[in-house]
């Protein structure tokens, strides 16, 4: 086959242009910018085109023929042009350069002269090798910064060595610093330390809690978790039989004192008795909510409750249905009804097993005697201050009062057997005395609320038991201060209690004579002073102080400001030895107030002379240790001298009270009256009153370490010494002997 060399070399120079061109190296070629119409270039040949097509023709392999090849690499070559100059962006791929052997030109083919190329844009990515090598390359972008990954790298290299064989493990230091020194209560925080080569080894973990911390977390999640699971339960919009057992089921929890703890801490009570307000409505749901409360008032804590909790229990008090009765209503199946009346019981056993609710009947548990238990366990001091008004306002004094009348109304003088019904009775007087005393103290408010309710109906009520008392434990005489059943134990209790109601109760207040009317009614007068003159001698001995001490209490505030009571109180007869209270031959009782003021005195001064021998070492009841004796035996001389010493103190002082309240209880009667002056100054030694204002100015000064000044009490006391030393210097100039300075 005949080929024209000169033609194949033309072909060679116009294949290393056409690849100078599309690679834009070739600086030989140089032409000027052209604009070429994008639209017009699909119309008009370009010379790219047929080279193309020669170099088709003359380089494809046999099994295509040269026109196609021509074609195919007219199309590829045309697609490229398609494509603006300016957008000549993407990827290079580096091939191989064309290599033409003669062995693959098949035929000659006809090559028209070429025409005038314009080279393409140069690009950015274009390969900076030599001429002979005519590759392309791929550009592959990278997302990471050079100069962060070299800083991480020259890091790594200064990261020591933690391979297993360069570690020394060695023992850590602890040290253990406080964070406030001066603090008491300081919080100590203990680290540990390390050579600053083996912190690699060692991972640090902040803010560690100790086991006690994670437990009480738990605990107090745990609780959390409960109580809102109850609370939701008792809501209005559930059924009765879930309501009730809910509420057991909170009663039964509350039983442990770490859940009930937890209850009051976070304000759930008043929430808890919110969601049961209608309680009264459904009696089964009213025995649950009792049971609740009843569980929650035997803690010695406050309760938490507020106003709408003691509307609550003062509602469910009207309420006397079984705990049988109620929970047949409740909608419970025959199972858990007799599981909740079995838990009901069991709650109340447990509690009463503690020694608390001894006066509840476990047998036929009502939903009154739940609510009575729990407002009978209240007291200011536990439920605040509100609690005073709030119980008067909500009728809860009515309740109480309602309860003493009714009990008391089988009781009187003519009483001859004392039946354990009779004196379940006495001792729930007691209990509800005990709240009256509570919510009458300097509540001038509560106190005039009962003194006119019903037309006195309570003072008459406690007039009648007073005397009771009066009457019946002389009969029943005890003597052991360990005894708390027995009929004389009862009775005193309940005396103790009464006279603390009359005592608030007769206190006058703004100098208007109201509650000392009580003194007035038939027999309080003989009756008081009976109680501190012949009483004592049939109670034990601790016990003694208590009723003198209030009796006197009672009679100072009858005549404090009331000048009937004060007549009355000179003309009474004292008892006699034979207790025979209307004996006419008895004497005055004046007289034995005055005989009873020396012999406390006297045994003031008794046991103040026994102190002053402890003090100076000659007591006999404690035998002083050797020298040379162990330092155990000096220790417990020591605190047996101490415990002495106080117990005579504490003797010494209760005859200097009852000796001074005798005093003033004389000069209040004096008071502005020359007759009873004469009268009380006949049975003095003398006539003079030296003994009692030195046995006052002893008790003032007592009151002056104890109580706050300027209080009512030390008033009273420096006004009856300033009285009595004015009788006292007219006594002197009288009888012409130097008078008392005061």
């Amino acid at each position: 086959m005949n080929i024209d060399k000169s033609k194949i070399e033309q072909l060679e120079n116009d294949r290393n242009k056409l690849l100078a061109v599309l690679e834009g190296s070739d600086d030989s070629l140089s032409s000027p910018k052209m604009d070429i119409p994008v639209d017009n270039e699909e119309e008009k040949p370009d010379a790219t085109d047929d080279l193309l097509k020669q170099l088709e023709v003359h380089f494809k392999p046999d099994e295509e023929s040269p026109s196609k090849k021509i074609e195919r690499k007219k199309e590829d070559v045309k697609i490229q042009s398609e494509i603006p100059s300016s957008k000549h962006r993407g990827v290079f791929v580096e091939t191989e350069p064309i290599k033409i052997d003669d062995d693959d030109i098949t035929e000659k083919m006809a090559v028209d002269p070429p025409e005038t190329i314009i080279p393409a844009k140069k690009s950015i990515f274009k390969s900076r090798n030599e001429r002979n090598k005519k590759g392309m390359f791929l550009y592959k972008h990278s997302w990471i910064d050079k100069d962060k990954k070299i800083d991480e790298e020259k890091k790594e290299e200064s990261i020591p060595n933690t391979s297993p064989s360069s570690f020394e493990q060695k023992p850590l230091v602890r040290i253990t610093k406080s964070t406030d020194v001066f603090d008491d209560d300081f919080d100590s925080v203990t680290s540990l330390k390390c050579d600053k080569k083996e912190k690699g080894y060692y991972t640090v973990v902040r803010n560690v809690k100790k086991a006690h911390q994670i437990q009480e977390s738990g605990e107090f999640q745990e609780f959390n978790d409960d109580v809102e699971y109850i609370l939701d339960a008792l809501q209005p919009n559930n059924p009765i039989g879930t309501r009730c057992l809910s509420a057991i089921t909170l009663a039964t929890k509350c039983m442990t004192p770490a859940f009930r703890m937890h209850v009051k801490a976070h304000g759930t009570v008043a929430k808890i008795f919110r969601a049961l307000q209608d309680a009264t409505k459904d009696q089964s749901l009213g025995m649950c909510t009792a049971t609740v409360m009843f569980v929650l008032s035997q803690d010695r804590l406050n309760m938490d409750l507020d106003r709408d909790c003691l509307e609550l229990m003062l509602n469910l008090l009207e309420n006397d249905t079984s705990h049988d009765q109620a929970l047949d209503d409740c909608g419970l199946t025959d199972h858990q009804l007799q599981k909740t009346r079995e838990r009901v019981i069991q709650l109340c056993s447990e509690i009463k097993s503690q020694g608390a609710a001894k006066y509840l009947n476990t047998d036929n548990i009502t939903v009154g005697q739940l609510a009575m238990e729990t407002l009978l366990s209240l007291t200011s001091v536990r439920a605040g201050e509100w609690f005073k008004e709030e119980m008067r306002q909500l009728g809860g004094l009515d309740h109480i009062v309602r309860t003493v009348v009714q009990c008391c109304n089988h009781v009187d003088s003519m009483t001859n057997v004392w039946s354990p019904t009779l004196l379940d009775r006495i001792k729930k007087v007691d209990r509800c005395l005990r709240i009256l005393e509570n919510v009458t103290m300097q509540n001038e408010e509560n106190n005039a609320y009962l003194l006119d309710f019903e037309n006195g109906i309570l003072i008459d009520t406690l007039v009648r038991l007073f005397k009771v008392c009066d009457y019946e434990i002389p009969l029943y005489p005890s003597y052991n201060g360990n005894d708390k059943d027995s009929i004389s134990a009862v009775l005193r209790e309940c005396l103790t209690a009464n006279l603390k109601v009359l005592i608030n109760l007769s206190h006058d207040s703004n100098q208007i004579t109201h509650g000392s009317k009580i003194g007035q009614k038939d027999g309080v007068i003989d009756t008081t002073l009976h109680i501190f003159l012949k009483v004592p001698e049939y109670v034990p001995h601790d016990e003694k102080f208590d009723i003198m001490f209030s009796t006197l209490t009672l009679l100072i505030n009858l005549v404090e400001i009331n000048m009937e009571n004060r007549k009355l109180i000179a003309e009474a007869k004292a008892p006699d030895t034979s207790d025979i209270l209307h004996d006419s031959n008895k004497s005055f009782a004046i007289e034995a107030l005055v005989k009873m003021f020396f012999q406390q005195e006297e045994l003031a001064k008794t046991e103040e002379k026994k102190t002053d021998e402890i003090l100076d070492g000659e007591n006999k009841q404690t035998e002083k240790p050797a020298k040379d004796a162990p330092l155990k035996a000096h220790t417990q001389y020591i605190e047996e001298t101490i415990a002495l010493l106080v117990e005579k103190a504490g003797q010494n002082m209760q005859h200097t009270m009852i000796a001074s309240f005798i005093a003033i209880l004389l000069g209040y009667i004096t008071m502005d009256n020359k007759e009873y002056l004469e009268f009380v100054g006949k049975h003095l030694p003398d006539g003079r009153f030296t003994a009692m204002l030195a046995v006052l100015d002893k008790y003032l000064n007592f009151m002056k370490l104890t109580a706050a000044p300027g209080t009512r009490g030390i008033k009273s006391v420096e006004m009856i010494i300033k009285h009595l030393t004015k009788c006292e210097k007219l006594q002197a100039d009288a009888s012409g002997l130097p008078g008392t300075s005061a």
